[in-house]
């Protein structure tokens, strides 16, 4: 009865709205509609122009005219919504249930204005409710459709602004508009699905776009699922670029490496806190690069995990982690780029990294490069890190401790079988030769760079190698043996055999001075002391030939290794003739702190070439030592008998008195 009695009512009511439209008009609801909406949501409703029907077959329509909706107090924009006209059409049997349903609201002319301030305040938040307390809106719009609208977002808290011209069709809307993300700039394109279809948190809005914010450009479609908080991601990237992927933390929050430019395509997926970037490829540089990356933001920090690989890498394409994309002032070739340690504290990382060819200079060639980058807790470490070079390969670790100020590196790693010909592949005569380098690299260092942590090092170099064939005119020459020289060049040349050869380091302050230099050969032996100084990068080196047959255009003069890395110098010292003797190939053998005499006996033992020159040296030495004692006792010996034999000869070599 009760149910009966309400809804008789409702009709009469209906009624009564429906006499006084048609007697006055529905400018005489104006008052009432403005002033509930204006109470009930805390901002000024305004409509300036007319409130009227428009015809409709299926539900009745009105059209609302200067309409205008107040912005936040503390807003830049004067209103929150500013529409020359605002049509909407209204389902009638809802209104029974004490719910409005608009099927469609199209706005013509509109200037929508979104803001959130410094502190997060956003303007379209009307009223803040309790979770408690919160109720389902009685009011539903199932289409909305714009016609010249306009979209202002500003984004004081991250620095975001935009503006943006929209308008609807039947499939969805387009948009046009420029700005700036972060301070950077923005321009960006494209169509979207239905506008209210982004209510739907379960549904995919399709969308295709194209976006550059400052120097990185991206081309893309596909859909976004619950994109008010962006629940889930699936997007076609037909082109990603920008100049260097660093700028990439100022557009996701993710650090990345300075890199050259690049441009990749690829599927970005995002669910519930991972994101992942997979099968992309493309260009980094003059590098290609593919593969897959995945983030999972769920923990104290984003992680990202990986698998890269490359056909063709040049180390420079990669930035401060091997090198600097433009040529250093001076010319200098170590790395100075500086490490941006305050980023590493924002993710933590384990990608793998597979590469075929290394781009480098002619006269450095490096391939198969095979490492695992990990970042942990601002600890970066390429662990294991192995690359074929000249026909071998260097392997071991680098570790860079991002939590220690100043910045704190060190570097292991081992030289297996390096051929000799390979490692000069621009030098004619070395094509012949043969030969397998072995050695090890121990280094320790502080510095915000690679080439400060170098310049700043301790530790130790060690090459070596144990027997194989050279050129015997490059040899001749080393010895500036000039006569022999040209009798070859007339003759042909040939090979000769390497006995031994050992260049041996020690470390200390980023100063590499020499502990042995010996290369011995079946015509010469070549000896060497000096200083290879990693932080300013100059040589200091004196190599001394010891021509094993002395002909007579022997000049038997020291050559100087001088200059930069960048630019060395090598040349005769004319004013100086070689040291001569056996003893000069034992130079510096017995230094307890060789690198290379633990690795000598991992591989061929005390009876190679090279254990047998140390044991020749060795005996040689303590020869030379026993000798040097004995000669020293025989000194001591005459200084005792002197004054006696003075005495008994009656002679003094003082006055006894001077006075007398």
């Amino acid at each position: 009865m009760r149910a009966l009695k309400w809804i008789g009512g409702t009709v009469a009511v209906l009624f009564v709205v429906i006499a006084l439209f048609f007697t006055f008009g529905l400018n005489l609801l104006k008052g009432p509609i403005t002033r509930a909406v204006s109470e009930s949501l805390g901002r000024e409703l305004v409509i300036g122009g007319d409130l009227r029907p428009v015809w409709s077959w299926v539900h009745p329509r009105l059209r609302a005219e200067g309409v205008t909706f107040a912005n936040a107090d503390w807003g830049k924009a004067d209103y929150l919504l500013n529409a020359e006209a605002v049509e909407a059409s209204i389902s009638v049997l809802p209104l029974l249930a004490g719910r409005v349903v608009l099927p469609e609201v199209h706005l013509q002319g509109a200037e929508l204005s979104l803001e959130q301030d410094a502190d997060g305040r956003k303007n379209w938040i009307l009223k803040e409710e309790p979770e408690d307390q919160k109720k389902e809106s009685r009011l539903f719009i199932k289409l909305l459709t714009v016609n010249q609208g306009r979209l202002r977002w500003e984004d004081a808290w991250r620095e975001h602004s935009f503006v943006a011209d929209l308008s609807t069709d039947d499939t969805g809307i387009s948009f046009s508009g420029e700005g700036t993300y972060s301070g950077m700039p923005l321009k960006a394109k494209g169509h979207a699905g239905q506008v209210l279809s982004i209510r739907d948190v379960d549904t995919p809005f399709p969308i295709s776009a194209e976006i550059k914010i400052g120097d990185t450009s991206a081309t893309f479609d596909g859909t976004l699922t619950g994109l008010i908080g962006f629940k889930g991601i699936d997007l076609n990237f037909k082109q990603l670029s920008g100049k260097t992927m660093e700028e990439l933390y100022w557009i996701i929050g993710l650090a990345f490496p300075d890199t050259s430019p690049y441009k990749l395509s690829g599927r970005l997926l995002r669910t519930d806190g991972m994101w992942r970037f997979e099968n992309f490829g493309g260009k980094v540089g003059e590098s290609d690069l593919a593969g897959t990356l995945q983030v999972d933001t769920g923990g104290e920090r984003p992680y990202m995990h990986g698998d890269l690989h490359s056909k063709v890498l040049n180390f420079a394409d990669l930035g401060p982690l091997v090198g600097t994309n433009q040529p250093r002032e001076g010319g200098g070739v170590l790395p100075d780029a500086p490490f941006n340690v305050d980023r590493w504290q924002t993710l933590d990382a384990d990608v793998r990294l597979r590469a075929g060819t290394i781009k480098r200079p002619e006269q450095l060639p490096i391939e198969n490069l095979s490492t695992r980058i990990q970042m942990r807790d601002q600890v970066l470490g390429l662990d294991p890190l192995e690359f074929g070079i000249a026909g071998g390969k260097l392997a071991g670790t680098i570790k860079v401790d991002g939590n220690r100020d100043p910045v704190r590196g060190s570097i292991t790693m081992r030289v297996k079988q390096l051929q000799l010909a390979k490692l000069f592949p621009t030098v004619k005569q070395a094509q012949n030769s043969i030969g397998d380098l072995n050695g090890l690299i121990e280094l320790n260092g502080t510095g915000a760079s690679v080439g400060e942590l170098l310049g700043s090092s301790d530790g130790k170099i060690g090459i070596y190698m144990d027997g194989g064939k050279i050129s015997r005119f490059m040899m001749e020459l080393i010895a500036l043996q000039l006569w022999d020289a040209a009798r070859i060049k007339l003759k042909g040349d040939e090979e000769i055999d390497i006995r031994c050869a050992i260049a041996d380091f020690g470390v200390k302050g980023g100063v590499a001075q020499t502990h042995a230099f010996v290369f011995d050969t079946a015509v010469t032996n070549v000896t060497g002391d000096g200083t290879i100084n990693l932080k300013t990068e100059e040589m200091d080196l004196k190599l001394k030939p010891e021509p094993k047959d002395r002909g007579i255009g022997s000049l038997r003069t020291p050559l100087h290794v001088k200059g930069t890395f960048g630019h060395p110098n090598v040349g005769p010292d004319m004013g100086k003739l070689a040291a001569r003797g056996v003893g000069t190939i034992a130079m510096g053998i017995l230094n307890p702190l060789l690198a290379i005499i633990p690795l000598i006996e991992e591989g061929k033992g005390k009876d190679s070439n090279c254990g047998q020159l140390i044991a020749e040296a060795t005996k040689s030495a303590k020869q030379s030592a026993a000798t040097g004692a004995t000669t020293q006792k025989q000194k001591e010996k005459k200084q005792e008998k002197a004054p006696e034999q003075s005495s008994s000869s009656g002679s003094t070599v003082f006055p006894s008195n001077p006075g007398n």
